[in-house]
């Protein structure tokens, strides 16, 4: 029979160890009883086999003899009943014969010391039949038959044993002989053994599953420990994956605020030159031309020439660091805007042509990292010109793998290794991209040969970076040149 949904619901409420308690109880109950029924069947059966062969020996002993005499349509002379009706009274077989009855092999009963009206009655007896045929049946209270109610009748445990008797000489079957033991005392000792016998199959039971019980329960807490423990590991790794996520984020918007400030701080630089020491100089060459003007000694003009020349000179070295310095106006734009600008920018102040490529891009990064893709740029643009004249200039960049590939490529032979060997400005130009790679966790790769030089940059587009994934690259922007 299924178990009902509510009594699954109770027993999985209930821990390990009274589950299996549970359970055994059931196996082991349902198995001793099992065994507790075949032994007493077993014993039964023994006591049974023994009775019937004591049975079948009197029958043999005292009964057999007495019916040798038997007539040829299968009934007893006279003399032959009241031999049988004597043996039967005496003292001693008295007290453990109840019964005796005689029967033809084809179930007609031709003797009775009981119930003498049965003589002549005919019955159908599978147990008279297999005692025909030659077998020794002995079974324990189970009358039934018509035949036996005399013995019913007595209130009495019976055992009831039907053997075959012999002709002596020929040695066939001519009856069945059928004895009712009293089995008062066997019945009395039955019982006693029955019951010894499921006292032990308890006992052996109640051990078994205390013992049993007692060894899951040790493992039961010893799991439900090890569970907690697990359990609160687990919490633990939780709570540090949790702490690591945020130290990593603190971790990269602090990196990302460097950058920020050192890009503004290069800015800032850049403005205090143009608007601090170049329009002092500026000025100064204003009163040099005056002085000029208002007319002097040959060799004084010659001097302040030399001095306006030489102020103007320093002024376009600051003009041209301030430049390198200050941020482009670039804070409104995307990340695909800012490569354009830096594109067109320098085809406006070199006259070439700088073919630009973009795939999807970023549509939002921090303002430190859109100046440095826009330096990087700028800076390997300029480089491209200086050492292949801007021959096949071209800026190829996408988003893959949560990274931005800035490719800036040219045709010419480029200087040797990649970079100036006269340490000057191409050098530096390209640790500073370097420099300015490595500072947003990023790859640079340079490489020069007689088909061109290519510079290859990969920068990782963090979360604090972006929060608006992908975005197409867009028309091309007007430049905005200042």
């Amino acid at each position: 029979m299924p178990m009902h949904e509510n009594d699954r619901g109770w027993l999985s409420g209930l821990s390990l160890s009274n589950q299996f308690l549970v359970a055994a109880a059931v196996v082991l109950c349902l198995s001793m009883a099992v065994l507790g029924s075949w032994v007493n069947r077993q014993i039964t059966r023994s006591v049974l086999a023994t009775s019937g062969a004591a049975g079948a020996a009197f029958l043999d002993a005292f009964v057999e003899p007495l019916v040798q005499d038997i007539l040829p349509d299968g009934t007893l002379p006279a003399g032959s009943h009241a031999a049988l009706d004597a043996l039967l009274r005496e003292a001693p077989i008295r007290r453990n014969i109840v019964s005796v009855k005689i029967w033809r092999p084809d179930g007609l009963v031709v003797y009775t010391n009981w119930s003498k009206e049965l003589i002549g009655q005919r019955f159908v007896s599978t147990d008279v039949a297999r005692a025909a045929a030659g077998e020794i049946v002995a079974e324990f209270e189970d009358m039934t038959s018509a035949e036996s109610a005399h013995e019913q009748g007595l209130g009495l445990s019976l055992i009831e044993v039907y053997t075959p008797l012999y002709r002596a000489d020929t040695g066939e079957v001519i009856a069945v002989g059928e004895v009712y033991e009293n089995a008062e005392a066997l019945a009395a000792q039955l019982d006693i053994g029955l019951f010894r016998t499921w006292v032990v199959v308890c006992v052996t039971t109640l051990v078994m599953l205390a013992i049993l019980y007692a060894i899951v329960r040790r493992g039961s807490r010893t799991i439900a420990v090890q569970r907690t423990e697990l359990q609160e590991r687990f919490r633990d790794s939780q709570r540090m994956a949790t702490l690591n996520e945020t130290l990593r984020f603190e971790a990269e918007r602090a990196r990302l605020d460097a950058n920020a400030a050192n890009e503004e701080l290069i800015g800032r630089i850049g403005l205090d030159l143009h608007d601090g020491p170049i329009q002092l100089l500026s000025l100064l060459m204003l009163r040099l031309g005056k002085l000029q003007r208002g007319g002097t000694t040959p060799e004084d003009a010659a001097n302040m020439a030399a001095i306006k020349d030489l102020t103007a000179a320093v002024i376009q070295e600051l003009r041209t660091l301030s430049a390198g310095l200050a941020l482009p106006e670039i804070g409104d734009l995307n990340v695909a805007e800012a490569i354009r600008l830096a594109a067109e920018r320098h085809e406006n102040l070199t006259g070439t042509k700088v073919d630009v490529k973009l795939g999807k891009l970023p549509r939002r990064v921090t303002g430190a990292l859109k100046i440095c893709i826009y330096r990087i740029v700028q800076e390997s643009l300029t480089n491209s010109f200086k050492h292949a004249g801007g021959e096949g200039q071209r800026v190829n960049a996408r988003l893959m793998d949560n990274s931005v590939v800035l490719r800036i490529s040219d045709r010419g032979g480029g200087p040797p290794g990649g970079e100036n060997p006269g340490g000057g400005p191409s050098k530096l130009g390209l640790r500073g991209i370097r420099n300015r790679v490595e500072a947003f966790g990023g790859v640079a790769d340079v490489r020069s040969g007689p088909s061109g030089t290519v510079v290859e940059v990969r920068l990782p587009i963090s979360e604090l970076a972006t929060r608006d994934r992908i975005a197409p690259a867009g028309r091309r922007q007007q430049a905005r040149v200042s």
